[in-house]
């Protein structure tokens, strides 16, 4: 009985021996497995995340965990995990392109470069020149500019960031990571989640627009088609002319496809009465002449900043003309030139009285001129203007 009771006890000597030996193995192991410390405030920035994006630029940023020299770092990217010692998948599409950065590390110097790795699914940094050594807390941040984004979209891919202390470590551990489960050389790591996603598109639809009013009232909402070229009863005189102000027009457009935007035309025939006709000034603009057979106008802006007035009807000092019209005095029309080229009224498309710009309303003025002579036919004399402003988009 003594003598198996002692064989007991050496077997269960032995069993605790064994477990203890584990129990010692156990921290060993771990120790290993996690010898590399976590980097911080890491993140991939992207500026685009639309999926198959060319030349998209990456922004990595993190702050280093372990003191000391950081002359290498790996950016793996994968689209099954961003654990590390993981195996990687690359993502559908992706690639890092020609893995042209530019990068620093808060307490190191030197030039950084960058190239493409496992077939254009890993980043590889490298600092030539280096020195110094950079401090746990350490900004890292690095810029890649030919990135080509995975080709699917809402789509979580991962990029795995690794730091080495030398720039040949770079590459040993890059032989080694095929497979993507490498931690070769690391002496920092930390995993970043990131995203394709789809692009919004958003349509607002602006239409073209040409706002144009001829009226003989207040404004245009107050219309009026209707002048009376002469004194109280419509009746032009030989001792002198008789000027009408009354007609004006809006404009306002956003045509700016040519300059100038819109064109103002109109047509009309000079004043007419069956067979007769009281002369229309011409092309050649001309002061009023009482006792002779006039008929002309000229225009000024009135308001606003867009329109401009043609030359020909733009006689100088034309918005100081006076309302004569209705009144028994004649006058009114100072110097002004005054003109009514009929050789193109007539013509398709009219005459030429102003342009427009794109912008806001603009308000022209139209001073009508009449002068007659002693000889000429009684009769109602009229004359109908036609304008039409058409825009180029």
């Amino acid at each position: 009985m003594r003598l198996r009771f002692g064989r007991l006890n050496r077997l269960a000597y032995g069993i605790s021996a064994v477990l203890l030996l584990g129990v010692a193995l156990v921290p060993a192991f771990s120790s290993k497995a996690f010898a590399y410390g976590q980097v911080g405030a890491r993140y991939v920035k992207m500026n685009s995340s639309a999926q198959a994006a060319t030349s998209v630029t990456y922004e990595i940023g993190f702050t280093v965990a372990t003191a000391g020299a950081v002359q290498g770092v790996g950016v793996d990217f994968c689209s099954n995990s961003p654990i590390l010692g993981d195996t990687c998948t690359a993502p559908s599409g992706f690639t890092v392109g020609a893995g042209t950065t530019t990068g620093s590390v808060t307490g190191m110097t030197g030039t950084w470069s960058g190239a493409a790795g496992q077939s254009g699914r890993t980043l590889l940094l490298t600092l030539g020149t280096p020195g110094g050594t950079a401090s746990a807390g350490a900004a890292a941040t690095f810029t890649l500019t030919t990135a080509t984004n995975p080709n699917t979209t809402n789509t979580s891919f991962y990029a795995r960031i690794y730091t080495f202390a030398t720039a040949a470590a770079v590459g040993t551990w890059n032989t080694a990571n095929s497979g993507g489960a490498s931690t070769l050389g690391v002496v920092d790591a930390g995993g970043v989640a990131l995203s394709t996603a789809n692009q919004i598109t958003v349509t607002a639809k602006v239409q073209e627009t040409l706002t144009f009013c001829v009226y003989t009232g207040a404004n245009c909402a107050a219309g009026g088609t209707a002048v009376a070229l002469g004194d109280t009863n419509g009746v032009l005189s030989t001792a002198g002319p008789f000027v009408d102000k009354t007609t004006k027009y809006d404009v306002a457009t956003n045509a700016g496809g040519a300059s100038p935007g819109v064109t103002i035309r109109f047509k009309a025939p000079t004043l007419t009465s069956g067979a007769n006709t009281i002369n229309a000034i011409g092309a050649t603009p001309a002061t009023s002449l009482a006792g002779s057979n006039q008929f002309g106008l000229c225009s000024y802006v009135a308001s606003g900043a867009n329109l401009t007035i043609d030359a020909m009807y733009a006689g100088a000092g034309c918005s100081g003309t006076t309302q004569t019209a209705g009144t028994g005095s004649t006058g009114g029309a100072g110097s002004v030139p005054f003109a009514l080229d009929t050789g193109s009224t007539a013509t398709t498309f009219g005459d030429d009285l102003a342009t427009a710009t794109a912008g806001a309303s603009s308000t022209g003025q139209i001073a009508y001129l009449g002068n007659v002579s002693a000889t000429k036919a009684a009769g109602v004399y009229t004359s109908t203007f036609n304008f039409v402003a058409t825009g180029t988009y």
